[in-house]
């Protein structure tokens, strides 16, 4: 049972998209040394001393270190007490967040380096026929996804849109999807049903897998949306989509188009490229 339980540890450190996260974590950080710089810049210099007393509390300006006792701050300049405590906040924090962005920028450094991969590649060719790596352990899980069965809808036999891999597809736009999807080695499944509470079963047009963190992807593509009832329908697919747990830009891909406005095989490449591979 503990080995089993090690196999899919192992599994997911490979399916998690940890530099993504560290990424954003970065940018945060980034963001907030930045601004915090700027607050201790504008913030008068020295330290704040607070004495209390049995029913109030006293506070002075200490604008040296030699100045042990300082100057009395007035209650009608409460303003200097505020900003000097919020000062020595500011520098404890920054601190803080510049160590944790010394250690997310090793972090970045590390995964781009990725040293999980270069354990198996350092390994001659011999011992490297005898191992089972992180890397074939993630590829069996894809192909035991690909391998998932599922009730296909049929398709009129009028249509003959067949994708490069010979998947058949309903429209020209849904054909662009797929051969675009093929030329970037993205798993799918054409029309794989899913039940989503509130309408009952619904068949996405590609349910896709992120091979790099394993996460399952639809992608609706709404191709007459300058037709009313048709966009008025699929307005209330998408809402019921949200209320399901599928929100565009985390699990969910949606393309639109209009006869004015056809699908755009640029916008369906950056698509793939943001969030599927």
């Amino acid at each position: 049972m503990q080995k089993e339980n090690n196999k899919t540890t192992e599994v997911n450190i490979l399916d998690t998209d940890f530099e993504s996260v560290v990424k954003a974590r970065k940018e945060c950080l980034d963001i907030l040394i930045t601004r915090l710089k700027k607050d201790i810049a504008k913030a008068p210099s020295g330290m704040l001393r607070i004495s209390p007393r049995k029913t109030y509390t006293q506070y002075y300006w200490r604008k040296n270190p030699s100045d042990r006792n300082g100057i009395y701050i007035h209650k009608d300049n409460m303003k200097l007490a505020v900003d000097l405590a919020q000062r020595d906040y500011n520098k404890k924090l920054l601190n803080i967040l510049e160590e944790e962005q010394h250690l997310a920028n090793e972090y970045c450094r590390l995964l781009k380096e990725k040293p999980l991969e270069a354990a198996y590649d350092s390994l001659n060719r011999y011992k490297q026929e005898l191992v089972t790596s992180l890397e074939d352990e993630k590829a069996k899980r894809i192909a035991l996804w690909n391998a998932e069965q599922y009730e296909k809808m049929s398709i009129d036999a009028t249509t003959e849109f067949y994708s490069n891999n010979g998947i058949r597809v309903r429209s020209k736009s849904e054909l662009i999807i797929a051969n675009m999807l093929e030329q970037y080695d993205v798993p799918y499944k054409y029309e794989k049903p899913i039940i989503l509470k509130g309408i009952g079963t619904v068949h996405p047009d590609f349910t896709c897998l992120n091979t790099r963190t394993h996460k399952e992807i639809v992608w609706e593509h709404f191709g007459m949306m300058d037709n009313e009832a048709y966009a008025s329908k699929n307005i209330v697919k998408l809402n019921t989509y949200n209320q399901n747990g599928y929100y565009i830009g985390k699990n969910m891909i949606a393309s639109f188009e209009t006869s004015q406005n056809p699908l755009s095989s640029r916008f369906v490449k950056a698509m793939i490229e943001e969030y599927l591979i």
